[in-house]
């Protein structure tokens, strides 16, 4: 098991502001939040870019216009979690937990979400999942995917893509 590095997580419970700004100043340090403990924080537009965020308990958490562009987000938990308008492109997120969180208008371009679990409560709504690799995710259903953005390039779990031959059988 990692650990968060302490400074860096003190300095997130700090707030936005104080955590954007000590990011400007320090752009070439990667901020490592590796099972942090962070449930329920306001981190609206936070700059989360690049970071070790891998196992961190983010449930309940306020992740609204943050930037966690190619950030590690394996096996976090987003339980809840708001990520509406966030940027999460080339984010790792394989194993996250995303029960009833909200992903509307969140950019998942080229994010790897192999083996994450939705639910029926997970909010779709313009999600933009061009790229995205989704094998092996739970609990996703056709009616969510109508409301993403997806391509060519996008890899859906299996139990989608068989949807029309299923309807063919019937």
């Amino acid at each position: 098991m990692g650990m968060p590095n302490e400074e860096h997580l003190n300095k997130i419970k700090q707030g936005v502001s104080t955590w954007n700004q000590w990011r400007e100043e320090n752009p070439e340090t990667v901020p490592d939040l590796s099972n942090a403990d962070i449930r329920g924080c306001k981190l609206q537009k936070i700059n989360l870019k690049n970071a070790n965020l891998k196992e961190a308990k983010l449930q309940y958490s306020n992740l609204t216009g943050a930037i966690l562009e190619n950030a590690s987000l394996n096996k976090a938990r987003l339980l809840e979690a708001n990520l509406q308008s966030a940027n999460l492109k080339g984010a790792d997120l394989c194993g996250a937990g995303l029960l009833e969180s909200n992903l509307q208008f969140a950019d998942f371009e080229n994010a790897k979400l192999e083996e994450a679990q939705f639910n029926e409560g997970t909010i779709f709504n313009q999600t933009n999942l061009k790229g995205a690799l989704l094998k092996g995710a739970t609990g996703l259903t056709t009616n969510q995917m109508d409301l993403s953005q997806t391509d060519a390039k996008t890899q859906l779990p299996d139990y989608l893509e068989e949807d029309d031959d299923f309807l063919l059988q019937m």
